[in-house]
C-alpha cells in the first residue's frame, strides 16, 4: 500500500503570506499613524496607537501572521526531517508567541515579555534553519539565514532598540520568504 505525501503547498503558501505581506501591512499602518518615528518608535506602539486604523491594521496582523507561522511551522514539521523538525518547533512557538503580541498590546504588563520570547525563539529557528540549510546543501536559504541573521545583528549597535526592532521584523519576513519558497520546491 502507498502512502500518500503530503503537499507542501499550503503550508509553503501560508509562509510566503507572511513574507511578503506582514511588511506591507505594517508600512500601511505607519503610514497611517502620523505620530510613529522610526527609530524612536516600536512597531508595538501601532498597537496601542491613537489612530485606530493603525492599531487595528497592526494587531490583526500580528494575529494573523502568528496563525500563518503556526501553519507554515506545521507543514515544515511533517515535510522535513531532522533538525528542521528543530526548527520547526521554535518557529511554532514565535507564531504563538506573535499572536500574543496582537492580543496584549503594548499597554499590558505581559506584552514585553511575550514580544521578546517571539523574537527569541524565532532567532533560534533562524540559526538551526540555517546550520541544517547548510547540511542539506541548500545554499540559497543558507545564504538568506546568514544574510538575515547579519542584519539582524548588525543593526543592532547602529539602532535603538525600537529600530532594531523593525529592522529585525523586516529580516524575520526576507527570512520566511526563503524558508516558504524552499518548502514548496522542495524534492524531500
Amino acid at each position: 500500500m502507498a502512502t500518500r505525501k503530503i503537499s507542501a503547498a499550503p503550508f509553503a503558501f501560508a509562509g510566503i503570506l507572511v513574507g511578503a505581506l506582514v511588511p506591507l501591512l505594517f508600512t500601511i499602518a505607519i503610514f497611517a499613524d502620523a505620530n510613529w518615528t522610526f527609530d524612536v518608535n516600536s512597531l508595538s506602539d501601532l498597537g496601542i496607537s491613537s489612530t485606530k486604523f493603525a492599531a487595528d491594521l497592526f494587531n490583526y496582523t500580528c494575529m494573523c501572521a502568528g496563525i500563518l507561522i503556526a501553519l507554515f511551522a506545521v507543514g515544515k514539521f511533517l515535510i522535513r526531517c531532522g533538525a528542521d523538525k528543530a526548527s520547526a518547533v521554535f518557529l511554532l512557538l514565535g507564531g504563538l508567541f506573535l499572536i500574543g503580541v496582537g492580543i496584549f498590546t503594548k499597554d499590558s504588563c505581559y506584552h514585553n515579555y511575550i514580544a521578546w520570547l517571539y523574537f527569541i525563539t524565532v532567532v533560534i529557528a533562524m540559526i538551526i534553519s540555517g546550520i541544517s540549510d547548510w547540511k542539506h546543501g541548500r545554499t540559497l536559504t543558507t545564504a538568506i539565514t546568514v544574510i538575515s541573521f547579519t542584519v539582524i545583528v548588525g543593526s543592532i549597535p547602529g539602532f535603538t532598540i525600537a529600530g532594531a526592532e523593525v529592522i529585525t521584523v523586516m529580516a524575520m519576513c526576507f527570512w520566511m520568504l526563503g524558508q516558504a519558497l524552499s518548502l514548496a520546491f522542495s524534492k524531500d
